[in-house]
């Protein structure tokens, strides 16, 4: 272990940079289906853009429903290879290997051989500080899909942590303007816990539900506790969530935890709460609007709120948007 480092790889522009021919080849020999083959080519190949003339041999669009499916098969026999012949991780084009420090070198040879070969793709270059494709020792760690892993377990990067800290700040700043107290405890408490939306687990502590390094969670509660005292909120303290919590139900209690917020199942005297609280009309009115109203206007504030709450505490860079 004091020997080996890992090597971490970046894809240059890697859904754009798909060959179509190459995908289709490999995709052919898994689906034997000529008008499926059909379809998959026609989505692949038409133009995106206004600018594009005829029809693209190269690219696959990032928004289509089944890209990131054909990018694993584009990557399959690639996968097969690494895994074969090294400790090797992949997330969509973010690579990482564990290799002896003698090694190393010669296993980023032969893996951006193997891409520039096989699959046309080229790979960020090798540089001392690089960002995208870098050599570090395991002692010292590297940052990958959002964690710091290193010999001493797995922890929250720097710069996913900070934007945490940042998110509560900027929540809290809300009093400054026609936010009610109650109004921000509620969403500081949305930022903490995430929720279960349209059948997902999201949020800041779902995402880095993986970290072993719970004095980061203590640290985010002592955070929490003192900003609140900054913005005159000590009186709501004790009904603050606790990222320690949340890290411990997701972990051991994540089906029948009632500390996060299941959205999918509010009953309909919780949607009038949450209405009420956040848009600042009476239960009373809602209480007599029609059903279907009601729950247009909970869903608009439910998607509103956790499309912001993610915007602000989770790098969806390393992240597929749901657990």
């Amino acid at each position: 272990m004091p020997d080996d480092q890992f090597l971490r790889m970046d894809v240059v522009n890697f859904y754009p940079t798909i060959v179509h021919d190459l995908l289709l080849a490999r995709l052919q020999k898994r689906v034997p289906d000529d008008l499926a083959l059909q379809l998959v080519h026609n989505a692949i190949a038409t133009p995106t853009g206004f600018d594009e003339l005829g029809t693209r041999t190269v690219g696959v669009p990032q928004g289509l429903s089944i890209s990131n499916i054909l990018s694993m098969v584009y990557l399959h026999d690639f996968d097969f290879f690494c895994n074969l012949n090294y400790e090797y991780f992949r997330y969509v084009d973010d690579i990482v290997v564990l290799a002896k420090k003698g090694n190393v070198a010669e296993v980023h040879a032969q893996i951006k051989t193997y891409l520039s070969d096989q699959l046309r793709l080229e790979t960020h270059p090798l540089e001392e500080g690089g960002r995208k494709t870098m050599i570090s020792d395991v002692a010292a760690g590297t940052d990958y899909l959002g964690y710091r892993i290193s010999s001493t377990g797995l922890s929250i990067r720097d710069t996913s942590y900070k934007k945490m800290f940042r998110a509560i700040v900027g929540c809290l700043r809300r009093l400054r303007g026609t936010a009610t107290a109650e109004q921000v405890l509620w969403k500081l408490n949305l930022i903490v816990t995430g929720c279960r939306f349209e059948s997902r687990s999201v949020g800041w502590v779902f995402f880095f539900r993986q970290s072993t390094d719970m004095a980061q969670f203590h640290r985010m509660d002592a955070f929490v506790a003192k900003q609140m005292g900054l913005y005159g909120l000590v009186h709501l303290t004790d009904r603050a969530k606790s990222f320690v919590k949340v890290y411990r139900e997701i972990r051991y209690n994540r089906k029948a935890t009632s500390y996060i917020p299941d959205f999918d199942n509010f009953t309909l005297a919780d949607k009038i709460r949450v209405i009420s609280l956040i848009r600042g009309l009476s239960e009373e009115r809602l209480g007599v609007m029609e059903r279907e109203d009601l729950d247009e206007l909970y869903w608009s504030i439910v998607r509103g709120q956790v499309a912001k709450m993610e915007r602000e505490t989770v790098d969806f860079g390393a992240n597929s948007g749901g657990y």
